[in-house]
């Protein structure tokens, strides 16, 4: 009879720890769904690091164990801790050697990125585990609102791409010279400074 308590115990001992410890991977957030309905709870859409894992569909904690899964073709958008996602149209193709990037209903898949800037200009993140190292990587997009065009900001290592970055800003002169001056640092500043002084 000792045995068979002292099992039970440790049983209950190692699943109430995993249920602690797997609380502790959401956060407060809400989604809203495609009807525009909004549903406060607690949410995660990763496991944590080492070796974490991005995942296709943000969880809601339900009773229990159980949780409610979203896609990006259930819901407009998602907000976990302080971070929002909206869920955007992407497709991309090449022409002339070049890699263009568009948000245009039906076209390409619906997917979650990151919105770290919302006005005249969107600066969005998709956020991404890069398959060979592991890590979790991010591209930053603009897209000015009532365009279906995503720009990429960044070259990778090589920093803004300059070139496009002017052709998109060119109604704001004053942001090109600071471009071009190396004034930005982040997409975020330059994103912000578009919003704020170029409309």
């Amino acid at each position: 009879m000792r045995v068979q308590l002292y099992i039970f115990f440790l049983f209950f001992i190692g699943v109430e720890s995993t249920f602690v410890f797997g609380q502790s991977k959401y956060q407060n957030g809400y989604v809203v769904t495609n009807q525009n309905d909004t549903i406060y709870g607690q949410l995660r859409d990763r496991t944590p690091e080492p070796f974490g894992k991005i995942f296709k569909k943000v969880r809601m904690k339900g009773f229990w164990f159980l949780e409610t899964r979203y896609g990006p073709y259930d819901l407009k958008s998602y907000k976990i801790g302080n971070d929002v996602y909206q869920s955007i149209w992407y497709d991309s193709y090449t022409k002339l050697f070049s890699v263009f990037y568009v948000s245009s209903p039906g076209q390409g898949k619906k997917v979650f990125m990151r919105l770290a800037a919302d006005g005249y200009v969107n600066l969005y993140w998709d956020v991404f585990r890069d398959p060979d190292s592991g890590y979790e990587m991010e591209i930053p997009f603009f897209q000015k609102r009532n365009s279906e065009e995503l720009i990429r900001v960044t070259q990778g290592v090589l920093g803004f791409k300059k070139k496009h970055l002017a052709n998109l800003f060119a109604d704001c002169p004053d942001l090109v010279r600071r471009l071009n001056n190396n004034l930005f640092e982040t997409p975020e500043e330059m994103a912000n400074f578009y919003n704020s002084n170029c409309n």
